[in-house]
């Protein structure tokens, strides 16, 4: 059942009251207040906050302000140290062209309805540009038919027919089943006995990419999915053609500044 905005704001005021009142027993307790002090401390907050509730919401603000800094740090240092796994890691499909000198990383599960409406923008970026490498990081977070489909798509690898194999998958409308994966599997000439023959002897090869996806995600607060990574800046959500061009045009030019 949805909270109202009357009980949320109460909820809120309630919690910050404590907040704030804890805090300044805490230091009312370190510097050794008798009894009678303390309850006047306590006394003073509460008034301060009853005549200026106002300051309630500045101190929310300025916490979720310094909560938003230090998440934005945390992304940039993750960029900066963990950039090969992000960009190079070997056991990752790559499309586009792959000598291309901007990389566009996705993270996407193909039950995503989000994913599939974006697919086809991606798709007319990287094929207009010509010059993106366009990184896969299945990333199946929506069940056991996407674990399937994801673990399938990157069995597919050792047959070379990855990247003609999800493009279907990400197409496909309805179930994951094992039946309708290995219909479309069929469509692009998979070896079905060998797809699941791999399926199963790189079966922990296969967790650990999907380990080091969701590791990943994690860092980058990443929590959902579509997610795009392209140079230094992280895309969470769908996004439009426009918005997508203009990253890459972005790194580009970042990386003509570098140099």
């Amino acid at each position: 059942m949805a909270i109202t905005r009357k009980i949320f704001s109460s909820l809120l005021f309630f919690a910050a009251f404590l907040f704030v009142g804890l805090m300044t027993v805490k230091n009312a307790q370190s510097q050794e207040l008798n009894e009678k002090e303390k309850a006047e401390v306590r006394e003073l907050v509460r008034e301060t906050i009853l005549k200026q509730p106002e300051i309630i919401l500045e101190a929310l603000q300025l916490l979720e302000l310094k909560k938003q800094a230090a998440t934005k740090q945390r992304v940039e240092d993750v960029l900066a140290t963990q950039a090969k796994d992000i960009f190079l890691h070997p056991d990752d499909p790559v499309g586009g062209n792959p000598n291309g000198d901007v990389t566009l990383v996705e993270f996407f599960d193909y039950r995503c309805g989000y994913c599939k409406r974006v697919h086809d923008i991606v798709l007319k970026l990287v094929k207009e540009d010509g010059n993106i490498r366009y990184v896969y990081k299945e990333f199946p977070i929506l069940g056991p038919e996407s674990i399937f489909a994801a673990k399938a798509a990157l069995a597919s690898t050792y047959q070379d027919k990855y990247t003609e194999f999800s493009d279907l998958l990400m197409r496909n409308r309805g179930q994951y089943t094992k039946e309708k994966v290995f219909k479309i599997a069929e469509t692009v000439e998979l070896d079905i006995p060998q797809l699941e023959q791999d399926m199963t002897k790189y079966d922990g090869a296969i967790n650990t990419i999907f380990q080091r996806n969701y590791a990943l995600a994690q860092q980058l607060d990443i929590t959902g999915t579509p997610g795009f990574i392209i140079g230094n800046t992280i895309i969470r959500g769908a996004a439009g053609f426009d918005r997508l061009k203009a990253a890459v045009n972005n790194a580009r030019a970042l990386q003509k500044k570098e140099k």
